[in-house]
């Protein structure tokens, strides 16, 4: 199962994209690049592998994003505003205006958990690119 990260827009607080998992997708905010710090910065691009963890605050089945050079704990879970995230991927349903964030995040986050189901190991693919209407 792949999973593709095409982000779009980056602010000096923020960064925007699009998750995709088949037909289905989702936007995503991030904290802005600032050369993968941990903590304050969004990851680089690349390929990484995806597991599902138990997590002490957002528990079983959680999405951890593993390998990421000078990283750990990289997780993807519900938040709406880069601010509410520490190094890691909040999926959304829409966008507030202004690119400022994600809408819906928990229910974005529940429809990405259902549809990767029983999968425990998943491939991420983290691009930059631009956003595809239609």
């Amino acid at each position: 199962m792949d999973v593709q990260l095409t982000r779009f827009a980056y602010y000096p607080d923020r960064t925007i994209g699009l998750l995709e998992l088949g037909e289905h997708h989702w936007y995503t905010v991030e904290r802005p690049w600032l050369d993968n710090a941990p903590n304050i910065s969004c990851i680089p691009t690349g390929e990484y592998a995806m597991e599902k963890v138990t997590s002490p605050r957002f528990g079983p089945g959680t999405l951890e994003i593993m390998d990421v050079p000078g990283r750990t704990h990289i997780l993807i879970h519900a938040a709406n505003w880069s601010k509410q995230l520490e190094g890691c991927i909040a999926p959304g349903r829409g966008l507030f205006a202004h690119l400022e964030g994600v809408t819906n995040s928990k229910n974005a986050l529940r429809e990405l958990e259902r549809l990767t189901g029983d999968v425990d190991r998943m491939s991420l693919v983290i691009a930059d690119g631009a956003l595809r209407i239609g």
